[in-house]
């Protein structure tokens, strides 16, 4: 199916296109223009590995941000504290935050720095995939998916997230066999003690009560709204 702009470049090309009053022929060719000069969003969908039913969130970001931008928005979205360290991996680069011993490593893939690396690099079309690693203890992996590429006459000021599905894990769980052991202790009557423990601590680091469910689109989008771009 033909895009709008499409669809208008297409109607300046018929032969009766000058026949046209001048003031619809002024809006279609200003129409055109600021569809030229519009801006790329990408829709992308980030998915925690390993974790059924899957935890995920969908959100828009401009093309041009950087990996390391990328890395804040997830942490939003998420819900993590962005306490641990992370990288990105593609089929043959690793980009993070350079550390001094980066020196003494052999890797069989190229290393880029994420504050210099746009994501457009190694996100350009749609289906592209990059491996997104969060907290080398825990390793939590997350599958980021270039969904949609679009434009938008209005430029994005902070990324967006149009949906989801289920509250973020706990920092330090255990990565997803922690959590899933905490899941399935919440259904444990022979482990009363220890649910009541992590209760209490759950609450005393988090302020609330622990709901692996629970998912708030709203309060997703006020984290993300920190997140300025211009």
């Amino acid at each position: 199916m033909p895009t709008a702009w499409e669809t208008l470049k297409k109607i300046t090309r018929l032969s009766d296109y000058e026949t046209l009053p001048a003031s619809l022929r002024h809006e279609i060719e200003k129409t055109l223009e600021q569809v030229k000069k519009a801006e790329t969003i990408y829709q992308l969908k980030i998915q925690l590995r390993g974790i059924r039913p899957p935890i995920w969130r969908r959100v828009l970001v401009p093309s041009d941000i950087t990996f390391d931008q990328l890395h804040l928005i997830i942490q939003e979205a998420m819900g993590w504290g962005n306490y641990h360290l992370y990288q990105f991996e593609t089929s043959d680069a690793i980009i993070d935050v350079p550390h001094p011993d980066d020196r003494f490593m052999t890797l069989w893939k190229d290393k880029l720095d994420s504050r210099k690396t746009p994501i457009k690099k190694y996100l350009s079309k749609e289906k592209q995939k990059v491996l997104y690693t969060y907290d080398f203890g825990d390793n939590w992996d997350h599958i980021i998916t270039l969904e949609k590429i679009e434009k938008r006459i209005e430029p994005l000021t902070h990324p967006i997230c149009i949906k989801g599905s289920r509250a973020c894990p706990p920092e330090d769980v255990g990565g997803v066999w922690g959590y899933q052991d905490a899941i399935d202790m919440m259904k444990d009557d022979t482990r009363k003690q220890e649910r009541q423990e992590f209760l209490e601590w759950y609450a005393e680091w988090y302020g609330d009560d622990f709901d692996p469910e629970r998912f708030d689109i709203e309060e997703v989008n006020r984290r993300l709204a920190t997140i300025r771009f211009k």
